[in-house]
């Protein structure tokens, strides 16, 4: 008999710590009944560990950021036809004030909200944004744009339910793309580079005539220090200078050179 009712315990404790689930730290619980008259019904439950038996079901939703690569490239068409893929992440967080709308919005946890609901948002915005942006305007710095754009429609249209997306990124380089695409990305690198090159040149020619300058500038000086401190190297000069005619008039007063006349 008292193995009997051991085993009945045992049994029973079995049962409830199968039957619960616990919602760790920096999570939110959500409570849903799935018979009876409140089915459906959401109760907002925190850290902790729950009975839930078989009539009930706890969805946890992440309070804290969340980061999500998507596996699958977006596929998104610019307005002259050319088809760009890109890998993209997603940053998000959901608002715990509005788990129980997060819930009843969508009827699934963040997971499958993450890789369905959020994945169309963002592959509906880039489709439709891209369609307006010709491949030259993404090349030359319309790629950021168009993301920011995405990224403010979805902010808009998911920050309500209580999906808070943080940001979007590219991740890696494009993975599809036609001939017209990689032509362009090529002349853009080309572009860069020379512009490289003639600002390398500029500063190098730049360089060099400050460097000229400065040492012309110090010759000059050690040359005027020089005379200054011996003035009869300035009388030697002007010696070897003078082709020994004297000038034809001369008044009262007037030197002439290196000949002191009385």
């Amino acid at each position: 008999m008292k193995k009997l009712i051991f085993a009945a315990l045992m049994a029973v404790a079995v049962l409830c710590v199968a039957g619960c689930d616990r919602v760790e730290p920096g999570n939110v619980g959500i409570k849903v009944n799935k018979l009876g008259d409140d089915k459906g019904v959401g109760e907002v439950v925190g850290v902790g560990r729950y009975w839930t038996g078989w009539n009930t079901e706890i969805y946890i939703f992440p309070t804290f950021k969340q980061m999500k690569t998507y596996e699958d490239a977006f596929n998104f068409q610019m307005s002259d036809g050319t088809t760009i893929g890109y890998h993209i992440g997603v940053a998000y967080r959901v608002d715990p004030t509005k788990v129980t709308t997060v819930f009843q919005t969508y009827r699934k946890g963040v997971d499958d909200i993450t890789d369905t609901d959020l994945r169309q948002k963002i592959a509906d915005s880039l489709n439709r944004l891209a369609s307006r942006m010709s491949t030259d305007k993404f090349i030359d710095g319309g790629k950021a744009d168009l993301l920011t754009a995405a990224l403010s429609e979805i902010q808009q249209e998911m920050g309500p339910i209580g999906i808070q997306v943080i940001s979007l990124s590219w991740v890696g380089k494009p993975v599809t793309a036609n001939q017209k695409t990689l032509q362009r990305e090529q002349e853009v690198k080309q572009r860069e580079a020379e512009a490289n090159m003639l600002r390398a040149e500029a500063d190098g020619q730049a360089d060099a005539k400050m460097k000229l300058a400065k040492a012309e500038a110090e010759s000059i000086k050690i040359r005027g220090d020089a005379l200054r401190q011996n003035p009869e190297v300035m009388q030697l000069e002007a010696i070897n200078k003078w082709n020994g005619t004297l000038p034809q008039y001369m008044t009262s007063g007037t030197s002439t050179p290196f000949i002191q006349v009385k």
